[in-house]
């Protein structure tokens, strides 16, 4: 069990979550859950975090979770069991999936702020 997860998100997200008190939820037009990694400095496409679906950058912004209570590995998960094969090969197909993890409900994290990519706008 990893001591800490992280999540990272594009300028949009981070106005969302915001800069303290962050809550991290899901987004349920795409997913029920909040998607997570153990990786603090992930391979962002085996992580699926690329811009090939959506032109925003997610790699500008990263959230520390440390109550990782409600937090559960993607791998071995029921939410991926319900995943019907197909659609489940094309989320896996260039992924990291033993370093991705998913909490079904609303987790509390924080914004690191030490985490600076290049381009980002830290004042947002």
């Amino acid at each position: 069990m990893p001591d800490l997860l992280y999540h990272f998100t594009c300028r949009d997200g981070h106005k969302r979550i915001g800069r303290y008190n962050c809550v991290l939820m899901p987004q349920a037009a795409m997913w029920p859950y909040v998607w997570l990694t153990t990786e603090a400095v992930p391979d962002f496409e085996a992580t699926g975090l690329t811009r090939l679906i959506l032109r925003c950058d997610r790699t500008e912004f990263r959230y520390v979770v440390t109550d990782i209570g409600a937090c559960k590995p993607w791998l071995g998960s029921p939410h991926r069991e319900a995943i019907p094969a197909d659609r489940l090969s094309v989320l896996e197909e260039y992924g990291d999936a033993e370093h991705w993890w998913i909490a079904p409900g609303p987790v509390r994290a924080t914004w690191d702020r030490s985490w600076v990519r290049e381009g980002a706008d830290v004042t947002t």
